[in-house]
């Protein structure tokens, strides 16, 4: 399944990228303008992932904070806040993050946090690339509701099902290029 996944997502390129990149953006404000959300986690797009770069940029002119994560070692990732100015690096597995450590984010500082992954289905359930890193964070407690937990993906990347393994927390929603889809189940 995530042979195929992957598949989808490199079938789109160039003009198809960009577009679907401004549109998913647009309705990743609105959602957290409706959330009322100050603070919020992005990830920094490797590979075929849905690109981040034009969503970070309207966060940060709507006022939004944004924190971005930092793979630490095998298993282990924390979410930093990302400066203005900060130059970025390629970790060791080639996903773009801060050149520099920033200041460290507490999961409690968080309103959301935009996800990647690679498959996602109706009821929230979301496939990731394997690695487990989000969830190990995501199987932290919150507080209440926050932070919301949010996938930023291609539309193309639904499926009908997915397994849900007891470790697994779903989605508060899905962000894609078509809209916001709320788990039915």
């Amino acid at each position: 399944m995530r042979r195929e996944l992957r598949a989808r997502r490199l079938r789109v390129c160039g003009a198809g990228r960009r577009r679907a990149s401004r549109q998913a953006a647009r309705h990743a404000l609105a959602l957290l303008r409706a959330l009322r959300a100050r603070r919020v986690c992005v990830y920094l797009d490797y590979g075929s992932e849905l690109p981040t770069g034009t969503l970070i940029a309207v966060l940060r002119r709507a006022g939004v904070r944004v924190a971005v994560p930092r793979v630490l070692g095998p298993s282990v990732m924390r979410f930093e806040w990302l400066r203005h100015d900060a130059a970025l690096r390629r970790n060791r597995y080639g996903i773009a993050e801060p050149a520099r450590h920033g200041a460290r984010v507490r999961r409690a500082e968080l309103d959301a946090v935009i996800l990647p992954l690679l498959g996602f289905d109706a009821c929230g359930t979301r496939l990731g690339t394997g690695g487990g890193y989000y969830d190990r964070w995501l199987a932290r407690p919150r507080i209440g509701r926050r932070p919301r937990y949010l996938g930023y993906a291609y539309a193309i990347q639904q499926v009908d099902r997915l397994p849900r393994e007891p470790w697994d927390v779903p989605l508060d929603a899905v962000i894609t290029e078509q809209g916001v889809k709320w788990p039915t189940g």
